[in-house]
């Protein structure tokens, strides 16, 4: 009896173990923050285990949280928004990122400035393999005229796809509220 108990203590912590892991090889590949002022106020969390978004895999594995709450979702999403990536994740398809201009905000409203911002997994190429890759701000949506961390990809196809994703994020945000 004891060796079954034994046994399946075993099982049990090498399979959490084995869920760790899986867990650890997740990398963050999208964020959208929900933002007040300075401070996030909502924030959602898309990972996956391949930072390249020109590969695809049986094996690819993604999740969503939205405000550390896992959300499952139906794999062809989750492709979606893989997809959707590619084009604002590096400078050849972005045509790098526009950031927002350093001047005052010209609006009469009082109180806090509130926007969205979409950062990505940026990936720096050198002779086809990546070099470097950071979280980076590359797509943000005023709420009020006071927002003024309005970041966009130069390339209008790259705009589209960043925008596409934000909606999708977005409407989940709406959803699980």
């Amino acid at each position: 009896m004891k060796f079954f108990m034994s046994f399946g203590l075993c099982l049990i912590s090498s399979f959490a173990m084995l869920c760790d892991v899986a867990k650890a090889e997740q990398i963050l590949l999208l964020n959208l923050q929900y933002k007040s002022d300075k401070t996030t106020t909502k924030e959602i969390h898309f990972y996956g285990n391949d930072i390249d978004p020109n590969s695809v895999s049986i094996d690819d594995r993604f999740s969503l949280t939205i405000d550390g709450k896992s959300i499952q979702l139906p794999k062809q999403l989750y492709r979606r928004l893989d997809q959707l990536r590619r084009s604002f994740s590096y400078d050849s398809l972005s045509g790098s990122i526009q950031q927002p201009k350093e001047e005052e905000s010209a609006c009469a409203l009082g109180g806090s400035a509130e926007g969205i911002i979409l950062k990505a997994r940026y990936l720096t190429y050198n002779n086809h393999r990546i070099v470097k890759n950071e979280i980076k701000p590359v797509f943000g949506l005023a709420q009020n005229c006071l927002f003024t961390d309005i970041y966009k990809p130069v390339n209008s196809n790259a705009q589209e796809d960043a925008r596409a994703v934000f909606e999708i994020l977005n409407t989940l945000s709406l959803l699980e509220d």
